[in-house]
């Protein structure tokens, strides 16, 4: 099919080129000269002009600040105390008193009064005697009370062989006007050298891990403010303590105390051998002290608190701890289990001691 448009009949079209538009042209502006203030426009070969002062200008060193001294008066003037006379300086004798050169060059007549003041000086009692009188005289109801007596009221104390005589007091002693403090000799039990409580500083040398104290520490500043801010435990029959269990939270101490006495157990069963004869070992209950009891308790609470979903050590083992007050922590069926073996063995205790003396005679009769 041949195409629609022919190449050799087509017209030409007409092209019209965009007619241009004469553009504005600027003259470059004149260089403009640089003059600075003190030129004169007129001549040239003029000194320049300055700028007239103020008649009350000062200069940098015209108004300098006045003299200790003087500053010293004007203080004292605006707040109405007496000024220093500032007239009046330091005498010429006190100058030379101090400067030994200057006492050579001095006038005869100066050195003459030196000289005098010296000679009265060296002329004066010798140091160590008083024109007064030291001795210690009694109080005045004292010496009413001797006057009454029918003693003498000038008494004085004497020396007798480095003893004082005249201060016998009847109420206090010998010696002594008031009475002595009642001292009391401390009991064993008393030591100043603990700066935290015996229960928080236990439990707090549980919690550690890597010998990082402060960390301990912490984490034992977290459980007593968790003991603090939590409600008053229920009603529970096992928790022993001098405090109402309302009054619990407000002594976080004394709560974190009551918790691990309760659940502290009072024996340990201990496994002897050789008691029931070939390789059987026979339970035996052994009483523990107080401290070993509060870290066998602390140690079934931290065993416990390992359990936990919280994150925070601290916070599974402040809820361990209130878990325990309110008598729902596995603690306290270990406990139970433990006094429970005990009972039934109470009668190995004797047969323990009765074995123990029996092996004791036959060392001693071999």
């Amino acid at each position: 099919m041949p195409p629609r448009l022919s190449l050799f009949t087509a017209r030409s079209v007409p092209f019209r080129t965009k007619p241009t538009v004469p553009q504005k042209r600027f003259a470059p502006a004149p260089s403009l000269q640089h003059r600075a203030a003190s030129d004169d426009a007129t001549s040239k070969n003029q000194s320049p002009k300055t700028t007239p002062l103020h008649p009350q200008a000062k200069g940098p060193t015209m108004d300098q600040l006045p003299h200790v001294t003087e500053e010293a008066v004007a203080v004292d003037k605006a707040m109405g105390n007496t000024p220093p006379d500032v007239e009046q300086g330091t005498p010429v004798q006190e100058i030379l008193k101090r400067d030994k050169d200057a006492q050579d060059k001095a006038p005869r007549i100066m050195k003459q009064e030196l000289q005098s003041e010296s000679n009265s000086s060296n002329n004066k009692s010798p140091s160590g005697t008083r024109s007064f009188s030291t001795a210690a005289r009694r109080n005045t109801a004292e010496m009413e009370m001797v006057s009454s007596l029918g003693g003498s009221g000038d008494h004085l104390v004497q020396f007798q062989d480095t003893r004082v005589v005249g201060l016998e007091y009847p109420d206090a002693g010998f010696g002594h006007k008031f009475g002595l403090p009642d001292l009391k000799p401390l009991g064993k039990a008393v030591n100043f050298k603990r700066r935290y409580d015996p229960v928080v500083e236990q439990v707090t040398r549980s919690l550690m891990r890597d010998g990082k104290l402060s960390r301990a520490q912490k984490n034992m500043q977290f459980i007593l403010d968790a003991l603090r801010t939590s409600s008053a435990p229920p009603t529970n029959k096992d928790l022993i303590s001098p405090l109402p269990l309302q009054s619990l939270p407000l002594s976080p101490v004394a709560y974190l105390t009551a918790i691990i006495d309760s659940v502290a157990p009072l024996v340990k069963i201990r496994q002897q051998r050789g008691l029931l004869g070939g390789g059987a070992s026979m339970p035996i209950p052994v009483p523990l002290r107080l401290r070993q009891r509060r870290r066998t308790a602390i140690q079934w609470i931290l065993t416990a608190a390992e359990g936990r979903r919280e994150d925070k050590l601290a916070e599974r083992v402040a809820k361990e701890l209130l878990g325990v007050a309110e008598g729902r922590s596995s603690a306290w069926e270990k406990r139970a289990r433990i006094h429970k073996l005990a009972i039934s063995a109470r009668a190995n205790v004797k047969i323990a001691a009765s074995g123990r003396r029996t092996r004791t005679k036959a060392i001693r009769g071999k």
